[in-house]
């Protein structure tokens, strides 16, 4: 955004803006106004009138007409940066949480991320803070206004495992072993064999539809998340991963590996 980095543009935008909403038959009154000095005020306008941006009419600074364009489409460009980004910083003033201590209604509370949820809790420091606008016990739903700082959680990973079976048998020891080795909060499963797989190392999976949804979900939330499939499927799961990584803020951490 030209506008933003270019700060000889900016003052000039700013200039533009105050002649043409205001009259000024003087310019120091517009130095005060956007916080430059008297000399820089008058080099700014000298330079701007031989570029054609502003001239006096009736003893009164005014933006020509090519001045005035230049103001339009650079106010146009800032609008729709801003608008664009805007949208991917939403403003949160409240939130639902779930209670982990008995809370007072106006009492402050600490907000954190436990096993992927938004917890308040009445007896900790936390970067993020609110008020809680009812009386709550524990477990319960509760809703924090006033909501400061930003929730300290680490964004989770996510394990794409292969599984190539021998004569449809997969090698149970070795992928029983590589999943305990990983620090695993949920488990998805893409297709039959891993499906049949897992009965076998006697674990149960968390999702088994919509799963690269899912698991993207929940590394958001801070969680790390194991999806088993088949060659194919698991190859169609990563690239709607990818698909749908490209256009997230915060980026998720991956890793592929088969047996």
């Amino acid at each position: 955004m030209k506008l933003l980095r270019n700060k000889s543009l900016s003052t000039q935008i700013l200039i533009l803006y105050e002649l043409y909403t205001k009259h000024y038959s003087k310019l120091s009154p517009i130095a005060e106004k956007i916080g430059i000095t008297q000399q820089a005020i008058s080099e700014y306008t000298k330079k701007m009138k031989k570029q054609g941006l502003i001239h006096k009419v009736n003893n009164e600074y005014k933006p020509t007409i090519k001045g005035t364009q230049l103001l339009q489409t650079e106010l146009t460009n800032l609008k729709k940066f801003v608008d664009d980004k805007i949208q991917k910083v939403p403003l949160v003033e409240d939130c639902y949480a779930l209670a982990k201590t008995p809370i007072k209604k106006g009492e402050n509370v600490g907000l954190f991320m436990e096993n992927g949820w938004l917890v308040a809790n009445a007896n900790k420091k936390s970067p993020s803070i609110g008020i809680a606008t009812t009386n709550a016990e524990i477990d319960d739903c509760i809703t924090i206004k006033n909501l400061q700082g930003i929730i300290d959680h680490n964004i989770g990973k996510i394990y794409f495992l292969e599984l190539k079976p021998d004569d449809n048998k997969v090698n149970i020891k070795q992928l029983k072993k590589k999943i305990q080795s990983l620090n695993i909060d949920k488990i998805g499963i893409l297709d039959v064999l891993s499906k049949s797989t897992c009965y076998k190392i006697g674990i149960k999976p968390d999702f088994e539809f919509g799963v690269t949804d899912t698991a993207i979900d929940a590394a958001i939330r801070g969680l790390n998340t194991i999806i088993l499939g088949n060659s194919k499927q698991l190859k169609e799961s990563f690239k709607l991963f990818e698909e749908i990584h490209e256009k997230l803020n915060e980026k998720i951490k991956f890793e592929l590996f088969s047996l």
